[in-house]
């Protein structure tokens, strides 16, 4: 409701006269919402569905052919993506400070940004394709794969259900996403992930669920909640009415819809919520004591590794207790105690997503024996970009990019395909030709290569010649991998295969082993590594079920 969201987002409240006011003004504007709401209908913006289509940018055709003209004209080819789909609510670099940090961080690249609008996207999944447009550019998903394009998601994704649906798509297609949707909508509902970080035992302020039943009762229901906050609570009447807590609206960010009140007045602010949106679900905190401020810790979580890519303290506003750069809190240099580092690595692991934002107060020392020296207030899917680029004086998503930049750390949607699936092999870099053969993906094979077996094997000097599907093939030799067979360790050649294709998901580089003469059906026997790397899980019940599974879906 519009009256509610701007009363949560412009009063701080903190006393008495500041309550009165406030609550005066919201009667005010709630009586004339109703007068508004029949005119608003009226003027609905209808230029989504009047868009001339002639002015859509298509990028189906050069996409499909990996933008091959305009990778001509470019040197620099410092990065493994060509392409970055990036999903959010403002397509305009100028007022959209991450896009125009993203633009400058590719310039002199052959990367290419596609912006597209969450609210305008349209999409089907049709034809072994995946087609999506907005107003402004189309593009088809048909030959790209994780090698090749990134997704990059912003918080406005979340207001369009379709666009969700469509970065699922993507997301198990195999590309790599930041940030993966559904952990993103966890980290952007205040209570979920409150209740993630309570599971994994990392030190938050007590916290509750706030609902209309639970004042129902006045201040006898509404006590049940207020003693998970405080434990002392009704011992002294005086200090109850005294204590604080922070209320939150579930999906508020940037540090709006976050407001204080006290024992006194948290009854009164209450009822009035919950009157104007009685379904208005609330985050109750206590609140703790700190020590000058927050700190945002940008943490980088790949497949085997975590970085911490930067943070800053931010100084809490003056007259306020919240310290959102967004609300004009400023920002510094701060050096990370051990701690607050272990902090957000465990928060990061935890959240699901690769790119994550964690807040830590630091609290006044011995202030809560409870929970020590730090505690998370949130952690974040979507967090801006600008204020961590000054702080640090380098543009944060380079910094990003320089970080994901390996195929093989990709974080990849996990899927479920069976024992016995097709595998496709690039055997000669200089030629795209793709080889289809049948593979038996073994959890228990933790071997360092997968193996094929060859019809003919011989090696000469530094190669190893073999004949595979009724074709030569010359291979310069890598190294060697142990293989145990039945009480015998075997020693093979192991060698570089340029590409593989399993499904949609592609590794560049793997290393096989390759067997002379092997006579069983699967002539490729696949290890844990491809299988990790590939995000794949098997079912020991099914054989061919991506195949299946294109069949149905497309």
């Amino acid at each position: 409701m519009k009256t509610l969201e701007s009363f949560l987002k412009k009063f701080y409240i903190n006393d008495e006269n500041a309550l009165n006011e406030a609550l005066n003004k919201l009667v005010k504007e709630a009586s004339n919402e109703s007068d508004d709401n029949e005119n608003n209908d009226s003027n609905v913006n209808t230029e989504k569905e009047t868009i001339e289509r002639e002015d859509i940018e298509d990028h189906t055709d050069d996409t499909s052919d990996n933008l091959e003209e305009n990778n001509d004209k470019k040197e620099n080819k410092k990065y493994f993506f060509k392409n970055i789909l990036f999903f959010t609510n403002d397509r305009k670099a100028e007022s959209n400070k991450t896009l125009k940090n993203l633009e400058e961080a590719i310039k002199d690249t052959e990367v290419e940004i596609f912006p597209f609008v969450a609210e305008e996207v349209s999409y089907k999944a049709k034809d072994n394709k995946i087609e999506f447009n907005d107003s402004k550019n189309k593009y088809k998903i048909d030959k790209q794969s994780n090698i090749d394009t990134i997704v990059i998601v912003r918080l406005g994704a979340q207001d369009s259900e379709e666009c969700m649906e469509l970065i699922k798509e993507l997301q198990d297609w195999g590309l790599f996403v930041i940030n993966p949707i559904q952990y993103a909508k966890r980290a952007s509902n205040k209570y979920t992930s409150s209740v993630l970080l309570e599971r994994y035992e990392i030190p938050q302020p007590r916290f509750a669920l706030l609902q209309k039943n639970d004042i129902e009762e006045g201040e006898e229901s509404l006590k049940k909640k207020l003693n998970l906050i405080y434990d002392d609570l009704g011992q002294d009447e005086k200090e109850d009415k005294k204590k604080e807590y922070v209320v939150k609206i579930l999906d508020g960010h940037g540090g709006t819809g976050v407001f204080m009140v006290t024992g006194k007045t948290i009854l009164s602010v209450l009822q009035t919520i919950f009157a104007i949106d009685p379904e208005r679900e609330l985050l109750l905190q206590r609140k703790e004591e700190a020590d000058g401020g927050d700190i945002r810790v940008h943490v980088l979580t790949m497949r085997t590794q975590q970085h911490i890519l930067a943070a800053m303290k931010r100084v809490k506003i003056s007259g306020d207790f919240r310290s959102n750069v967004s609300l004009g809190a400023s920002a510094e240099p701060v050096e990370l105690t051990k701690e607050q580092e272990e902090i957000a690595l465990k928060v990061a692991q935890v959240s699901g997503m690769p790119w994550c934002a964690v807040d830590i107060m630091p609290l006044v020392k011995d202030s809560n024996p409870e929970i020590g020296d730090n505690v998370v207030l949130e952690y974040n899917a979507s967090p801006g970009t600008d204020g961590i680029s000054e702080v640090i004086g380098e543009n944060f998503m380079k910094i990003l990019l320089d970080n994901i930049n390996d195929i093989n750390e990709l974080v990849l949607a996990p899927k479920s395909i069976g024992y016995i699936e097709n595998i496709k092999f690039q055997f000669e870099s200089d030629s795209e030709d793709m080889v289809e053969m049948e593979a038996k993906l073994d959890t228990g094979n933790g071997a360092k290569a997968s193996t094929i077996g060859c019809e003919s094997l011989n090696e000469d000097g530094d190669y190893v010649l073999a004949k595979i599907e009724g074709k030569e093939y010359k291979f310069k030799k890598h190294g060697q991998s142990k293989a145990i067979v039945g009480q015998v360790t075997e020693p093979r050649t192991t060698v570089i295969i340029p590409c593989i294709q399993i499904g949609s998901r592609k590794l560049l580089d793997v290393e096989f082993a390759l067997v002379d003469n092997r006579k069983k059906k699967q002539k490729v026997l696949l290890n844990r590594d491809v299988m990790s790397k590939m995000a794949y899980m098997i079912n020991p019940a099914k054989e061919h079920s991506l195949e299946d599974e294109y069949k149905n879906k497309f």
